[in-house]
């Protein structure tokens, strides 16, 4: 299984100009490790024969790769894993058995989400928010604060908890406040009109941080 350890895990967005297959060679070229390719629109839209190079390109390149709520497609794209939201079944609810070392993660928004992923016992890492209001998930309010998300990080450890929702390029001084392993971010590595204008300040900034949380 590809290694969770980094504290950098960026995804790809409908919203971009480049497709989700060139928004994963981006992110792997500059140096991400943990990349999740989230769609919400028609799964037509991810051309997969490009997508499946991408995927292969960036695991070549030592990136973990993450398909958002569609677990059935791992195999076929050649993916690490699956993340689901909090509406999404665990793929054993769907009777379906992933391959042992497929990495499943999950959003957890709440202690009743915490409790739920902890007693599946079927979760390799979180993502723990909103943060702050995002731009990707506007529906979402952001109600949890340090305190809060420490709580939640210390109830689910051992398993690596990443912080979403509108996080920035400082926020990588929030592992050491919350216990958090990493941040995820999405709309923030690109400028206006330029995807993946930041990537490389955040590639850079998150190797400070790399091996300081447990």
């Amino acid at each position: 299984m590809h290694s969770l350890d980094h504290p950098l895990y960026c995804l790809t967005s409908d919203y971009a100009k480049p497709s989700h297959a060139v928004q994963v060679d981006q992110m792997a070229k500059a140096g991400v490790k943990i990349i999740q390719v989230r769609s919400k629109i028609s799964l037509s839209s991810l051309h997969f024969d490009q997508l499946k190079i991408s995927i292969s390109n960036a695991r070549a390149l030592g990136a973990c790769v993450i398909i958002n709520d569609h677990y059935t497609l791992c195999e076929s794209l050649g993916a690490d894993g699956v993340h689901l939201g909090r509406h999404d079944s665990l793929p054993t609810e769907c009777k379906f058995e992933p391959k042992r070392d497929t990495i499943v993660g999950h959003t957890v928004h709440s202690l009743d989400d915490a409790q739920y992923v902890k007693s599946s016992g079927f979760c390799h890492y979180v993502g723990i928010g909103p943060f702050r209001h995002s731009s990707t998930k506007p529906d979402l309010k952001a109600s949890l604060s340090v305190q809060d998300i420490s709580s939640l990080i210390s109830f689910l450890s051992p398993t690596p908890c990443f912080l979403i929702g509108g996080l920035s390029l400082g926020d990588f001084s929030l592992l050491a406040k919350t216990g958090a392993k990493g941040i995820c971010v999405c709309s923030g590595i690109s400028s206006t009109h330029d995807f993946g204008s930041h990537l490389a300040n955040y590639t850079a900034e998150s190797m400070k941080y790399y091996g300081q949380t447990s």
